[in-house]
């Protein structure tokens, strides 16, 4: 004997095909946006997801410093006010996500430091020794053995960058503060987020 299909059954195989179709509009729309003359590379799965996949991540524990001026020694911060006893920088490890297809254009990002209810966008700054306000791209690495970064300015996959920070105000102990490093065209919640430590010691690690 056939069995009938119920009305529910009905119903719930129309909305699979809307589910499929609504996936399908949406990649369709996500290929078609995209400027003229862009290549996809990789299909349409590749243009859907070429503009979310650049997101960026720490590697690493984040080193914290006391505002004392020539610290750390490769990038010879300058703080306006120092003091020992405050936290006046960080630096940490940074990189794409594991299977991202895009670069990240470190000389487009924006990075600012949130502490107080204040919130600070550093500058660039390439110089040494750096005066504070300021952030800088300290050294670059490849996860790659045998293979070095590249000398431009772009975190491409495989790619690490060592950031160092540091707002004009120094941080008071158990103070929260957070960092955020956003490329062109992204709202992303902060690398860092967390209390500064009493700065017993000139250098410290937070993670």
């Amino acid at each position: 004997m056939n069995k009938r299909c119920t009305k529910e059954e009905a119903l719930t195989g129309f909305g699979i095909i809307v589910l499929i179709l609504g996936v399908i509009v949406v990649l369709y729309i996500a290929l078609m946006s995209r400027p003229p003359g862009t290549e996809t590379g990789g299909g349409v799965l590749h243009a859907f997801m070429g503009d979310t996949g650049n997101i960026l991540r720490t590697v690493g524990p984040v080193t914290v410093f006391s505002a004392v001026n020539g610290t750390p020694h490769d990038v010879n911060a300058r703080y306006p006010e120092p003091d020992p006893g405050r936290m006046g920088s960080v630096e940490l490890n940074v990189a794409l996500f594991i299977g991202s297809m895009g670069g990240v254009d470190f000389n487009k990002v924006h990075v600012v430091w949130i502490s107080n209810g204040i919130a600070e966008t550093l500058p660039q700054n390439a110089e040494r020794p750096l005066t504070c306000p300021g952030w800088t791209i300290v050294a670059k690495y490849n996860t790659i053995p045998l293979k070095n970064a590249n000398s431009n300015n772009i975190l491409d996959p495989g790619e690490q960058f060592e950031i160092f920070a540091c707002p004009k105000n120094t941080t008071t102990a158990y103070q929260q503060f957070s960092l955020v490093i956003a490329p062109e065209g992204n709202v992303i919640p902060p690398l860092v987020s967390t209390s500064a430590p009493p700065m017993v010691q000139p250098v410290m690690q937070l993670m």
